[in-house]
Formats: C-alpha cells, structure tokens, sequence
C-alpha cells in the first residue's frame, strides 16, 4: 500500500456534513453569543463562511477583511493590515469560533468551513446589518 502524503482530501473528507443544519441556539450560552458577536471580525468571518458555497480558505478571509478594513489616509500599508489580520484571525478569533463549533477550522489546510452552529448565527447577523437597538444575543429569545 502507497500513502500519498500529498493527496490533497475532497471537501466533504475534511468537513464531513454535520447536522443537516438542524441548529439548537440554545445550545450556545448568551455569554458566548455576546462574545462571538461583539467582534467585528468574527462576524465578517462569519458572513464570509456562510455565502460560501465551500470552505472559505483564511487568506480570502484576510483580503476580504482588509479590503473592508482598509482606509488609506491613516498611513498603515496594506500588507501591514493583512498581517495584523491574519494573526489574530489564526491566533484569536478563528480558534474562539472553532471552539465553539461555529465554524470549522483546519489550520493544516488553511480552510474554514461553516460549523454546528453557524446557521444560528444567520439571522443574528442579518438583523445586525439593519442595525437595530435591540442586543443581538437578546434576538435569539
């Protein structure tokens, strides 16, 4: 028997289907849910791994965040941001939301793919870009 070690696996070996997306939001305590949503950040990576028709690799992850991040008259370069991005996407971040089965993480790969719970997150985050006064983890109730 010959082991390719660089066989590269199909989607669904390194993410096998969860749930069929049957989500218990109860399953996540509301201080989890605050702390999940507080960051700007994790839910642009949340948006991001739930439009996605397939994992989302961490590097369009970062160009897409810095994009959305970028402002060109406070002087920071654009590679700079994209550093400081992609550290706290694989150090804080990414692992908080793979803890939590949010999203899955494979940092061999470097590909996040929707978890457990994404789909609960959804409409938190639909509600969000319509900017109400009600807290989101309030929403869930």
């Amino acid at each position: 028997m010959t082991i390719h070690s660089d066989r590269s696996l199909a989607v669904s070996e390194r993410f096998p289907p969860g749930n069929n997306g049957v989500i218990d939001r109860r399953s996540l305590p509301r201080e989890t849910i605050d702390r999940i949503v507080d960051s700007d950040r994790r839910r642009e990576v949340l948006r991001c791994v739930l439009a996605a028709d397939e994992p989302v690799s961490v590097r369009r992850l970062v160009a897409t965040l810095a994009d959305a991040e970028y402002d060109p008259t406070v002087g920071t370069p654009i590679h700079q941001l994209r550093q400081r991005i992609h550290v706290s996407l694989c150090r804080t971040h990414l692992p908080l939301l793979a803890e939590h089965d949010i999203v899955r993480y494979d940092p061999a790969q470097n590909l996040v793919a929707p978890g457990e719970h994404a789909s609960a997150f959804e409409s938190l985050l639909e509600l969000d870009s319509e900017s109400s006064e009600q807290p989101i983890a309030a929403r869930l109730e």
